[in-house]
Order: C-alpha cells, then sequence, then structure tokens
C-alpha cells in the first residue's frame, strides 16, 4: 500500500480494485462519509478527482460564496465567487426547461479540506473511490449560475434531479489561486473586466491595481470591482478596469495592449521593481490629492468622506472620469519614470507636481472644449488621450518652463 499526500488530498494507493473497494467501505461504515467511484488524476500541480452525480446530489453538495452586487462592490476578493447574475440564471433555466436534449458542462468544485480517495492502477489516471464527508465544503468555482436554474426548473420539471453530471473536484486551499482558477474556467459567460483585474492574481497589471487599490488611501473601498460602469454610485471613483487602465498609463505611458507587453518585463521583472513601481505610484497621486482641492478630502479613509459625492465630481471635472486620469496618469509616468527626471530634487518633483494638479480639469473649460468635451460628451478614443495630455503637458509647461512630453522623447532617443 502507497500512501501520499497530494495537493491537499490523501492519496491511498494499493494494488487492486477489490482492495481499494473494500478500505474505502471499511473506512465509510466507521466515518459516515459517503464512497463515490472516481478518476483521480494530477493536473497543474494538483490533485483532480472526477466523478459522476445525480443532479440532486450536486445541488444537495455544492456551497456557493458570492459576492452580492450591492454589498460587496469594494471587498469582491474576499469571496469564491461572482456575484449571481438573475438573467443569466434565468436563460439556463428556460433552457433546461424548453430543451429535453439539454446538456450541461462539468461542475467544477473547490475542496479546500483533504479528501481521502482509495486509488489502484497505474499511469497518469488512476481509478478509485472518494469518500466525501455527509456535509463537505465543496465551493462552487465553475457552474453556480446552472446550479442556481437546476433549483429553479426541479418543481416544474422534477425529473430533472434523477439525471445526472459530471463533477470536477480540485484540491486547493490558497484563496487568490481559487480566484484563479475562477477565472481560468471563465468560458460560459464572459467575467466583466473589472472582476478579472479583482481576481486575476498571475497577470502583473491586474496584480499591480489590485494591490494599488488596497494601499493607497485613496481607492481604498473607493473602486467598483464588479461592475462594468458606475452609474450613478456617489461612493466609488472608478470600476477596477478603469484603475486597471489609469495604472497602465503611469506604469507605461500608455494603455494598449502592445504597449503593455512590450514594455512590462522591462518595469517590473522583480519583485523590487513592482514595489519601487507601487511605491512611486502611491506617492504620485497623493501628493497630486494634496495638491488638488477637489481630491484632497480623499486622502481620509472612504468610511469618513460618505458626504463626498463621487457622482457629482465626475459630472464636474475630467480627473474624477477615466478620461482624465488616464491624462493624469501619463504624466505621472513621464515624471516618475522618465529618466531625465531621475536627478531632480524632491522639491523640483512637488512642483511639477503641483503644476499638474493646477492644470484645469473642470469639464466645461475652454481647454477641452471640442478636443476632449463635445456638446457636454466625454470622448474617450485612445487619440484623444494623447491630444488631452498634450493639452495639459502645455499647461503644465506654462508654468514650469518644462515639456514633460518632448524631455521623455528626447531622453528616449538617447
Amino acid at each position: 500500500m502507497e500512501k501520499s499526500v497530494q495537493s491537499g488530498a490523501e492519496i491511498v494507493v494499493l494494488q487492486t480494485e477489490s482492495e481499494a473497494q473494500q478500505q474505502a467501505f471499511a473506512d465509510a461504515a466507521t466515518s459516515g462519509a459517503r464512497v463515490h467511484l472516481t478518476h483521480v488524476y494530477e493536473q497543474g500541480r494538483r490533485t483532480h478527482l472526477t466523478m459522476s452525480m445525480p443532479n440532486k446530489l450536486i445541488i444537495e453538495m455544492a456551497k456557493l460564496n458570492s459576492a452580492d452586487k450591492k454589498d460587496n462592490r469594494a471587498d469582491v476578493d474576499e469571496f469564491v465567487n461572482r456575484p449571481i447574475d438573475s438573467r443569466h440564471v434565468d436563460e439556463i433555466a428556460r433552457y433546461l426547461l424548453e430543451r429535453d436534449n439539454y446538456i450541461l458542462p462539468a461542475f467544477t468544485f473547490n475542496s479546500r479540506s483533504p479528501l481521502r480517495v482509495y486509488a489502484y492502477g497505474k499511469g497518469a489516471v488512476k481509478f478509485g473511490y472518494a469518500l466525501l464527508p455527509t456535509d463537505p465544503e465543496l465551493y462552487v468555482t465553475d457552474g453556480q449560475h446552472r446550479i442556481k436554474a437546476l433549483e429553479k426548473v426541479r418543481s416544474e420539471k422534477p425529473d430533472i434531479m434523477n439525471d445526472g453530471a459530471t463533477v470536477v473536484i480540485v484540491q486547493e486551499e490558497d484563496l487568490s489561486q481559487i480566484h484563479q482558477d475562477f477565472v481560468d474556467c471563465a468560458r460560459s459567460k464572459p467575467i466583466s473586466p473589472s472582476m478579472l483585474t479583482a481576481f486575476d492574481a498571475q497577470s502583473l497589471l491586474p496584480n499591480f491595481t489590485r494591490i494599488l487599490s488596497k494601499e493607497s488611501v485613496l481607492f481604498q473601498g473607493r473602486i467598483d470591482m464588479i461592475s462594468r460602469t458606475l452609474g450613478k454610485s456617489p461612493y466609488f471613483l472608478f470600476t477596477m478596469n478603469q484603475l486597471r487602465i489609469c495604472a497602465a498609463e503611469f506604469l507605461f505611458g500608455s494603455s494598449a495592449k502592445r504597449d503593455i507587453e512590450s514594455r512590462s518585463p522591462r518595469l517590473l521583472q522583480s519583485s523590487e521593481d513592482r514595489q519601487e513601481a507601487l511605491d512611486k505610484a502611491i506617492s504620485f497621486y497623493h501628493r497630486y490629492a494634496e495638491f488638488s482641492g477637489a481630491w484632497s478630502p480623499l486622502l481620509e479613509p472612504a468610511e469618513k468622506t460618505k458626504r463626498v459625492d463621487l457622482y457629482e465630481l465626475r459630472q464636474e471635472r475630467l480627473d474624477f472620469n477615466v478620461t482624465g486620469f488616464q491624462v493624469v496618469s501619463r504624466l505621472g509616468h513621464f515624471l516618475m519614470f522618465g529618466e531625465a527626471f531621475i536627478n531632480l530634487t524632491e522639491e523640483e518633483q512637488e512642483d511639477i507636481i503641483q503644476a499638474i494638479a493646477d492644470v484645469n480639469f473642470e469639464r466645461n473649460a475652454d481647454l477641452w472644449k471640442d478636443k476632449v468635451v463635445m456638446n457636454g460628451r466625454l470622448l474617450t478614443q485612445r487619440a484623444v488621450i494623447d491630444d488631452a495630455t498634450k493639452l495639459a503637458a502645455d499647461e503644465v509647461m506654462k508654468q514650469t518652463g518644462i515639456n514633460l512630453i518632448e524631455r521623455n522623447k528626447l531622453e528616449a532617443l538617447v
């Protein structure tokens, strides 16, 4: 008998099926666990168990830990699942009711507690008997909307509870990796860009953005990690995806995908590089807020600034919209990463940040009329961001005599 613990699963490998079966049922008799025939294999350095179950049992065992669209917009990364989309649930339920020959993809569950498996055989895929406790901690990584749809239709179509489906159980304890699994499994319904940023722990830019949203007092509790747009919310500065775009402008001087991909290896190679970039971002944004009358109240924690109406500020100012904050962030990139400015004293650096904060970012300012704001509507195209950055840089040059863009270009040619 060979016994090993792999990725949270306790696998007991025996010589024959008979031995595996006998030991599994003997164990179950004393522990009260359910025995399920399973395939056992390793994938991505973790143990996976694949088994088939009736829909009724799947519903009974599945545990959902879903963020709520209203209550968890700023702390979605504490939950296993994205918010339930009732419209998507209704679509699946209607499909199940209307189609006799329906098909449901495999469900992916996560077990954060070790599961014991009595396995036999050789090779990459083994057969065996898995012991599931009577109340297993099986959280749904992929399939929560399908489970809700099954619950919804079982009164109208009770026979569906006797149908079965495939269940894959992944052994994983780390919540950040569970989030990554969630991102990797998202195929049937696209995840919002904000939640991709909030949950994607492996990509450099999303990871940087998430840390920035937590470590900067400006953004703590003020970033909507769920929604695609902010609507009329008075409590949030940006969506997580909008903050990601602005973080890209600060880090790379561009939010274009090709620029991010080509420049990120040079800038964020090591953990020390990433920490230095984070320190620069927090320093720049905080000093910008100190010099800006509109932004300075946000240097207080979010719970102390509930009376600050961020929706109203979005109507009044460019820099409370992603268009304007991209401009601020790109100017910050030229200053904080440009070789031409590496030897500036702290006082000289602050003079430039003061000049950036002094740019008139009111939406009705003549500076932006018919270039960035047209008939009251804020333009968002990349060419508009480029033009707006030049306009803002000209205003900074009037105060400081320094052209952030041109000096950055000259340094790049050297």
